[in-house]
């Protein structure tokens, strides 16, 4: 065993389980919760079967040979984790970050992988939550060689610039996702749903599509099928497609925030005559106490409120679009009528909230809006949604105990 194997951490089968429990505590609001945190540890071979990791960190983690049956793993932080050999037959893994890890040799049978991040993990400086990586610690592209993926779900998955020669794609769905300049020399792809998969750049030589469903916006003609399209593909290389990143939050080091929460109470009570409304749009307010605080009718889109607490706070018909809500205390707030659409309100606490509709006049509602929402992990237990609409938010790993869910929208 070499020094850096020497130098991790190494569960016992009896450890891992009760981390796990505390995680599933967590994500329940339980007492005695918390996340599971294990980057970089050594978990080989150990047995996750059937539990939710949702949100679980364990980048850099060497899980190699682990047995992951039905794990569910949903927006998990696996970068540059290491599953050689792991079996995650039918486990869930949606929108997981796995770039740059290893997955030579592992069982995907029949998971669901939509828009899981597999891409080359030497370009990428920061996670999936905008913090930074592990200075020092600099995965290379991601590695499926070998990888068993039939009747895999990976639906707008990322894979552009990893390495997945000799890899079994068959009777998966691949629809929409982006396998720009990966290598899949020798692979399968037999009887796969390749509906808008792009493959530009891609190397598909030896590669087998018998029986593939590919459509009009299914992107072959930039493949390489041939040494002669590999030479050229040296000489002008495709181009590997660039992610949108978030705009920057704007900095706020002299911000009088009671003095605009004055000014907004002076505007409320004066129905606009006097004061200011209150505009927190962009602004950094991570770990704000705004305990019981009225913010009705204020607009902060684009805020950043990660791990703020906001228990009991007025926050009707407020503008919370795009706000980044992340593991914040939203508990027994008043949201009726706000607008959080395409909001991040992952392991947020919204037990006992108030997000239904709001009365604004004799015969008019003013409904909740929670569309694309990102809420996964979090707690909504005894919180009343009753005509919210959560058109496509993701509801993944959420604590919906005792809520009011009639009359809620989900899809249209």
């Amino acid at each position: 065993m070499d020094e850096e194997r020497k130098a991790r951490i190494k569960l016992t089968q009896e450890q891992l389980d009760r981390v796990c429990e505390r995680h599933k505590r967590f994500m329940e609001g339980r007492p005695n919760g918390s996340r599971a945190n294990m980057p970089f540890f050594d978990l080989s071979g150990l047995d996750f079967t059937g539990r939710n990791l949702t949100g679980a960190h364990l980048s850099g983690a060497i899980l190699r040979d682990a047995r992951m049956t039905g794990t569910v793993l949903d927006h998990a932080d696996l970068f540059g984790a290491d599953l050689r050999g792991a079996d995650l037959t039918g486990s869930h893994l949606f929108r997981t970050d796995l770039r740059g890890a290893n997955l030579r040799g592992a069982l995907l049978q029949d998971a669901v992988m939509v828009e899981v991040d597999l891409r080359d993990g030497s370009m990428a400086n920061k996670g999936s939550d905008g913090e930074l990586k592990v200075i020092g610690f600099e995965p290379g592209p991601a590695d499926m060689s070998s990888t068993i993926l039939v009747r895999a779900d990976m639906a707008r998955a990322k894979l552009s610039g990893s390495f997945a020669a000799g890899a079994d794609f068959s009777h998966s769905k691949l629809s929409d996702a982006r396998l720009v300049r990966t290598d899949l020399r020798n692979s399968k792809f037999v009887g796969a749903n390749l509906s808008g998969t792009d493959f530009s750049g891609a190397d598909l030589r030896g590669a087998d599509l018998t029986g593939a469903t590919t459509t009009a916006n299914t992107r072959l003609q930039a493949a390489i099928r041939t040494d002669a399209d590999a030479v050229a593909q040296q000489v002008n290389p495709v181009p590997l497609p660039v992610e949108h990143k978030e705009p920057e939050p704007a900095p706020a080091p002299s911000l009088d925030l009671e003095g605009m929460l004055a000014a907004h109470a002076r505007w409320l009570k004066s129905g606009g005559k006097d004061g200011t409304q209150l505009n927190l749009s962009g602004m950094d307010l991570d770990g704000a106490d705004l305990r019981n605080r009225v913010l009705s009718l204020g607009i902060a889109s684009r805020v950043r409120l990660r791990g703020a607490n906001l228990q009991g706070a007025q926050l009707q018909s407020m503008q919370l679009d795009g706000a980044d809500l992340r593991s914040a205390n939203l508990r027994a707030a008043d949201l009726r009528g706000a607008r959080l659409d395409r909001a991040i309100l992952i392991d947020g606490c919204l037990e006992e909230a108030n997000l239904a509709s709001l009365r604004i006049g004799a015969d008019r509602l003013l409904r909740t809006s929670l569309v694309r929402a990102r809420m996964a992990g979090a707690r909504l237990r005894k919180a009343i949604l009753h005509g919210c609409d959560l058109t496509n938010a993701d509801l993944t790993g959420c604590d919906l105990h005792e809520a009011v869910v009639t009359g809620t929208i989900l899809e249209r």
